[in-house]
């Protein structure tokens, strides 16, 4: 039993957590005759800060109907499907279906608040984003989360930036790492200068006690959008690493889509807190 409830425990995590990968058919896009930039490239933060906004994909809607997720956690191995809608600047729905299709688990977003829910146990879990903090040490709110599903550009902790606020990372000898300084936290951007798109981002406290990284790969043609099909996401806490590794396989854009609440009339409310105890 307490293997089973530590297995469910990793399951609504891997939920929480998955908002961090993207979800997209894919046609592998062709080879650049030449790379957008050249490592001895000549411009400024703010000039490549503008380079990859106007890069970087924007949709109003995003249907993706398969994904696969592989999780190592507490010495803990699962593989597992997932699906996502997002409409943009309102709301994030992602189901986890871990047994032949079967939707065990739901996380919804809006941007106040996010709902786990627990279909198996009838339980429900309530947080602000207030969570990330508490328990990572990650400073994260719906726009750095809805950011990092799109391989976008975000400054932890803000609802909006300048270009301005980015540098050059010191000791770059190839100018393809952006960084930000915050008061409790440092963020790292690296660039794919052949694309001109984010391959990395860093997110860590001050004392380097924790950190998030997500790194972006494989980039291809999903449903006339160029996406990456591979994104990993590592965290690391003390000595505790967790790994979240995902696949998206396909999805539609600028369609519509329906993302109704899930009534909670039959379900008791639990701790959030608790699903991350040992």
């Amino acid at each position: 039993m307490r293997n089973l409830l530590k297995i469910k425990n990793i399951l609504v995590l891997l939920l929480i957590i998955s908002l961090f990968a993207a979800c997209k058919t894919s046609k592998s896009i062709p080879k650049q005759e030449q790379p957008m930039l050249e490592a001895d490239h000549t411009l400024t933060p703010s000039e490549m800060v503008m380079l990859i906004q106007k890069n970087q994909p924007a949709f109003r809607t995003a249907n993706a109907s398969k994904m696969s997720i592989f999780v190592d956690f507490k010495e803990r191995q699962l593989d597992v499907k997932a699906s996502c809608k997002i409409v943009s600047d309102s709301a994030i729905h992602l189901s986890i279906q871990p047994f032949f299709g079967v939707e065990l688990f739901k996380l919804e977003m809006t941007p106040t608040e996010m709902l786990v829910i627990d279909k198996a146990n009838k339980r429900y879990y309530q947080s602000n984003y207030g969570i990330f903090k508490s328990r990572f040490g990650v400073i994260v709110n719906y726009d750095a989360i809805q950011s990092l599903i799109s391989n976008r550009l975000f400054v932890s902790g803000k609802r909006g930036f300048s270009p301005d606020d980015f540098s050059w990372k010191t000791n770059d000898s190839i100018n393809n790492t952006l960084h930000v300084q915050a008061k409790t936290m440092y963020q790292e951007v690296a660039v794919d200068l052949a694309l001109g798109r984010i391959a990395e981002v860093l997110l860590q406290t001050n004392d380097n006690s924790k950190c998030l990284k997500t790194s972006y790969s494989n980039f291809k043609d999903f449903d006339g959008f160029v996406f990456p099909e591979k994104i990993n996401i590592d965290g690391v806490r003390g000595t505790s690493k967790a790994l979240f590794h995902f696949t998206v396989e396909e999805v539609k854009f600028d369609v519509p889509i329906q993302m109704k609440p899930m009534s909670l009339s039959r379900y008791g409310r639990g701790d959030i807190n608790a699903l991350f105890r040992k």
